[in-house]
């Protein structure tokens, strides 16, 4: 077997277990038919995986099903106490959070998704699908919309094709993109929550590259006069964090 060859097995053997922990990244647990489904694995490739996953402590056997093992956690908790604590992340999303009354969250792209790295919550409890370590498609809602709009268009038209979206769908979301830049947020509301609305604003790095977006989240019905306000907070907030490696 050639070099080229070998390489090129190798590569896709970790496409795959990436594509297998991707999977327990968003599900609590998930059987090995799951997974197969979720990925396109053969069933007993998957079980195969599994097992290595499980002894090296990535995953482990709950009952019928698997879930993260200690491993992934202790990652999510080096993540947490390291990389993340060292940054300027929390303290401006708690100034955030203070200044507007309202949750506050950092994300970030992940593949076809949005996971929520970090969030402050409000004054007032809002329900919301975004609490930390959440993750949501990128196709609906402030956050996606501003994540989108500063992708680059290879990496939106891999998003478009994984959901399947239908052309018109998709000329849709490529005709709003402008006008989030220009404006440097978006809004919405009730797109993933009834009766929630939120601001996302752009943090880019310096070469202008997209390292994710701040968002406020707030209840729709109680704040429409504050909305120019959120709006000017939370574009403030991803200026201060935008520039350089936060």
């Amino acid at each position: 077997m050639s070099a080229d060859a070998t390489s090129g097995n190798s590569g896709r053997t970790t496409d795959r277990l990436l594509g297998v922990l991707m999977v327990f990244a968003e599900a609590e647990r998930a059987t090995a038919s799951e997974v197969s489904e979720a990925t396109g694995i053969p069933v007993s490739t998957v079980y195969r995986m599994l097992d290595r996953l499980s002894a090296t402590g990535f995953v482990q056997r709950v009952g019928t099903a698997y879930g993260a093992g200690p491993v992934a956690v202790r990652f999510a908790e080096k993540y947490r106490n390291g990389a993340l604590e060292r940054t300027a992340i929390g303290p401006r999303l708690e100034r955030l959070s203070h200044e507007s009354g309202e949750l506050a969250a950092f994300m970030v792209p992940v593949g076809t998704e949005a996971l929520c790295v970090d969030a402050v919550e409000g004054a007032r409890v809002l329900r919301c699908c975004y609490t930390r370590g959440a993750v949501r498609p990128l196709l609906r809602g402030a956050t996606a919309e501003a994540l989108l709009a500063h992708l680059p268009e290879a990496r939106r038209r891999e998003v478009y094709a994984a959901y399947r979206l239908p052309a018109e769908q998709v000329g849709t979301l490529e005709a709003a993109h402008p006008l989030v830049r220009a404006q440097g947020v978006a809004v919405s509301e009730s797109a993933l929550d009834e009766g929630v609305w939120g601001a996302s604003a752009p943090v880019l790095g310096d070469s202008g590259a997209l390292n994710g977006v701040v968002t406020v989240m707030a209840p729709a019905a109680l704040t429409e006069r504050r909305r120019p306000y959120y709006v000017r907070l939370v574009k403030e907030a991803a200026r201060d964090l935008s520039g350089g490696t936060i």
